[in-house]
């Protein structure tokens, strides 16, 4: 059986979990870098007890495992992307063809091959339209339009990237009152940040729940593939049933010939003869 996921779609996946793990790398560098720098700036209780060699590594391990974490995870992701796509495809081949079939049949005047091949890809078309995605001309998104399809991926990633900052700010800020004590600056960063942080919160599950409602932006170019692959399918149906029919054809032609054989060779009537036999000896027995 076909697999899900084809060989020719691999260079797609990894480019793509590569491309998020380093977004996730360079995101995670920025806190860790200056996380480190501020403890060596205001802690010299930490710049005692760290070398070069430790302050390196709890600049760039964090990263790092982000890196291997966020990647392999969008990897796994965009494999289930795949499959499904390939699923979709297979099934709306499937039904195009049905359609089609039955268009065919109750046509009035026979319907030429190039206009076959038209409604087919018009019904390829309007399946792919269908399936959760919003086409926009051309063969490379916008940037807000990938900006818009990694916010509906990823929202909680972008509320860590713009949460972490705002309350390390508001913190600073707060710092700078003299007249407040320590535990009065965590106390007004706590509620500040927590109204800030929720507020963005709302306004990334809003827009997420916008792009999940409307679906993601695809390119013109991703769509055609989508409607090239579903053709790929639906030739590939039409030469496995070929394939069965003959097949299936050939083992008929393989009983029929075995049948004359045994005519001819009496086996058949022998075996009709010792049926008869067998029901004679149960009327015997009775």
């Amino acid at each position: 059986m076909p697999t899900l996921t084809p060989q020719h779609r691999s260079d797609e996946v990894a480019t793509s979990a590569f491309q998020e793990g380093i977004l996730t790398m360079a995101m995670t560098m920025v806190p860790s870098s200056v996380g480190v720098y501020l403890a060596m700036k205001n802690s010299q209780k930490f710049v005692k007890s760290t070398n070069w060699q430790s302050r390196t590594a709890l600049v760039i391990m964090p990263p790092l495992f982000m890196f291997a974490f966020s990647s392999e995870t969008k990897h796994r992701h965009r494999m289930l992307e795949v499959a499904h796509e390939t699923e979709h495809s297979r099934k709306s081949a499937k039904w195009a063809e049905e359609v089609h079939q039955k268009a065919r049949k109750n046509a009035v005047t026979p319907i030429s091959e190039a206009d076959s091949e038209a409604q087919l890809a018009e019904l390829y078309r309007k399946s792919v339209e269908s399936s959760g995605v919003r086409v926009v001309p051309g063969a490379k998104l916008g940037v807000h339009h990938q900006f818009a399809n990694y916010w509906q991926e990823s929202p909680f990633k972008i509320l860590g990237f713009f949460g972490v900052p705002t309350v390390a700010y508001i913190f600073y800020g707060k710092s700078g009152q003299q007249h407040l004590q320590f535990q009065s600056m965590v106390m007004h960063t706590r509620v500040f940040g927590q109204f800030a942080v929720i507020s963005m919160l709302l306004g990334l599950m809003g827009f997420k729940d916008y792009m999940d409602r409307n679906g993601k932006f695809i390119t013109e170019a991703e769509a055609d593939a989508r409607v090239e692959e579903m053709r790929a399918v639906r030739e590939d149906l039409l030469a496995r049933l070929n394939h069965e029919k003959r097949m299936k054809e050939l083992q008929n032609e393989e009983i029929h010939k075995a049948h004359e054989l045994d005519v001819k060779e009496g086996n058949v009537k022998k075996m009709k003869k010792k049926k008869k036999h067998i029901t004679n000896m149960e009327d015997i027995d009775e």
